[in-house]
């Protein structure tokens, strides 16, 4: 009888297991992430650092990355202090900029370094909806940054760190070395360091540009396309070893497990590429032993532990990116494929392999949209070209960098072969961007409807797996949710009435938004890929459709709907702007009354100058201004009770229209 009751109770309160271990595992992540981040230790150095320099004791923490002028490298600090008499013990990450020269070009992951130099806050983003780069840092656990110059630093020490991260980067470097010996071309060069090496610094800005706008930067990104590559080439080939005991299984599976680390290795251990190892090592596993067991709940368990490792990667773009590509393409794949049988051999590998394009593509689409604002339409043409293709290149680049270890006058035509395959490969990815209407951009998307996307297709997953219609019903309210936001955004950007002046390095530029209709006035000289990183995502954000472009030293009086520009004057609906620059002599100006006015260029004049040839209620200084100058200005200002806006300190200035 009492049996009876607890089994009956159990069954029925079966759920607060379920809960209870939920609640823990929430508990877990909450006390892992906390103790992960270097905030929260109370030896970090942001809560050390003296005014002015520092004396800064470390190690170098990863491969440096030489960078223009500079060489980009992030210190792990031990020691802190404002003298070398009063150095206290501290923890945490600088990421340190030294200046290039022949000695800072050969700093190496485990050095001991010291530096004298003041470590600043990362910040913010300057620019409405740029990239966060503050927010990337952060989840890299670095929160302070440094410029060093020539003579303010100094090696101490070499050969400490991990061991094997540092023969990983020595060994990559010498595989490098290699490559460049027998890839002549620039950019077969840096997509083979890429593609077999995971060293992607080199890749030239249209070789990414054109990979990407073709949905193939997964082919430069060394992951779990690439593992997966050595994966199933070995696998395919211990399959024809006709031994099924269970000493060969153990075996096979170690020889797998070394590979595919051993692979990690040679690529120089980057995130991405463990990442993968990690996850294709629980499969390898898994498919072994367990043959009946989910492949989902593999998955699971390998993100899982890499998260427990570090919390952080499930803010990784690619951490993201991977699992919900192979989640979809375990998923999608085999259900797309059966939509159309192909009898031979040939067809019939040419469309599982573009049913895998599509499958990856449904899952990550959302992700696509959100953190990229473009959409590759040939993307089944690329995986069909360049996955094939790339298993070839690795097999070769392998074959290289072994022949030339043991026999070098064979690995000069193994090289030849694989500078052809890079060729062909470039080649093709060149001709598919250049195809009609080859990518969407401008897609902006925030991150309610990013989840609303994920809430349509988890539903549509889970009707189709389930039979439930009651699935269907909760895709289509996420669909009809997602219309909803949609037809408001547009509604929103359509009585948009916004000016933006933008922070650029140097230049000045300014947006005025009207609408769906964009006017934009700049320097005649404006780096156009500055002023793209400073304004694009905001444009996208805005729903811009229209734009018209004129430039600050334009004679012309122009006019348009709202707008009105004459020379240095500026109107925009009922805001007038005075754009004050090194060619503009003050006192020759007309007492005029304006909201605003915009100071450019550093020109000679105080802010008593000023007030006694234009009125205004605002000053802006922007990040053409030279520092000192802008300083002083500033000055000027606060004695005169004035307000100021300086763009270098302050980010990008930004008026609504609609709301003043």
């Amino acid at each position: 009888m009492f049996w009876a009751i607890w089994q009956k109770a159990r069954f029925k309160y079966r759920w607060l297991f379920g809960a209870a271990g939920s609640f823990f595992m929430l508990l877990l992540g909450y006390q892992i992430a906390f103790f992960h981040n270097e905030l929260h230790d109370k030896k970090y150095l942001g809560n050390k650092l003296p005014p002015g320099n520092s004396i800064i004791f470390g190690s170098i923490n990863d491969a440096p990355v030489i960078k223009g002028n500079w060489v980009r490298v992030v210190v792990k600090t031990n020691a802190i202090g404002p003298h070398i008499d009063s150095i206290a013990d501290c923890t945490g990450n600088i990421l340190a900029y030294i200046a290039r020269d022949s000695i800072s070009e050969k700093i190496a992951y485990g050095d001991v370094i010291y530096l004298n130099a003041e470590p600043e806050k990362i910040h913010p983003p300057d620019n409405p909806h740029a990239f966060d780069y503050q927010r990337y840092l952060h989840f890299q656990n670095i929160h302070q940054q440094t410029f060093v110059r020539q003579g303010n630093w100094k090696i101490l020490g070499k050969g400490y760190g991990n061991i094997f991260l540092r023969e990983a980067i020595i060994l990559q470097n010498y595989f490098r070395i290699i490559l460049k010996k027998h890839l002549r071309g620039e950019k077969e060069l840096a997509v083979g360091a890429a593609l077999i090496l995971g060293y992607r610094d080199e890749i030239p800005e249209e070789v990414q540009t054109a990979y990407s706008q073709t949905g193939a930067m997964h082919v430069l990104a060394v992951s779990g396309l690439h593992v997966g590559i050595i994966f199933l080439l070995l696998n395919f080939f211990l399959k024809k070893i006709k031994i099924n005991t269970l000493t060969f299984r153990i075996l096979k599976v170690l020889i797998i497990l070394m590979a595919i680390w051993a692979f990690a290795l040679v690529t120089g251990a980057a995130p991405s590429v463990i990442r993968a190892a990690v996850m294709f090592s629980f499969l390898n596993v898994g498919l072994a032993f367990q043959r009946y067991s989910s492949i989902y709940n593999t998955l699971a368990a390998s993100a899982f532990f890499m998260l427990l490792f570090n919390p952080f990667l499930i803010a990784s773009v690619g951490f993201q990116l991977s699992y919900l590509a192979v989640f979809g393409i375990v998923f999608f794949q085999p259900k797309i494929a059966a939509l159309w049988k192909i009898n031979n051999w040939l067809g019939n590998y040419a469309w599982q392999l573009t049913c895998v394009s599509f499958a990856a593509q449904i899952m990550t689409i959302p992700l696509t949209f959100y953190y990229f604002n473009q959409l590759p339409i040939y993307f089944w043409l690329t995986g069909l070209i360049l996955v094939p293709l790339a298993g070839l290149e690795l097999a070769t680049g392998i074959f290289l960098l072994l022949f030339e270890i043991i026999f070098p006058p064979l690995a000069f035509w193994i090289g030849k072969l694989l500078d052809f395959f890079l060729w062909f490969g470039n080649t093709c990815v060149f001709h598919i961007q250049q195809l009609p209407a080859s990518v969407i951009e401008g897609i902006w998307i925030g991150g309610t409807m990013a989840l609303l996307l994920y809430l349509f297709i988890i539903s549509f997953i889970f009707a189709v797996a389930s039979k439930n219609y009651r699935w269907v019903i909760t895709s289509l309210c996420a669909l009809f949710f997602i219309s909803l936001n949609f037809a408001f955004s547009k509604i929103k950007n359509q009585s948009n009435q916004q000016m933006v002046i933008y922070k650029i390095y140097k230049h000045s530029a300014i947006d005025f938004f009207d609408g769906k209709k964009l006017y934009t006035v700049t320097d005649v000289n404006t780096d156009k890929k500055s002023l793209g990183f400073a304004t694009e995502n905001h444009r996208y954000a805005m729903g811009v459709k229209k734009q018209k472009h004129f430039y600050f030293s334009d004679t012309t009086e122009l006019i348009f709907n709202h707008l009105y520009f004459n020379k240095n004057l500026i109107q925009f609906y009922n805001k007038k702007i005075m754009v004050i620059d090194e060619k503009i002599n003050i006192s020759e100006t007309k007492k005029i009354k304006v909201d605003y006015t915009l100071i450019k260029n550093s020109p000679e004049f105080t802010i008593d100058e000023l007030i006694s040839s234009i009125h205004f209620k605002k000053v802006i200084f922007d990040n053409s201004n030279k520092k000192w100058q802008v300083e002083k200005w500033k000055r000027q200002c606060n004695k005169l009770n004035i307000e100021y806006h300086d763009i270098t300190t302050e980010g990008a200035f930004i008026l609504n229209i609609s709301s003043t």
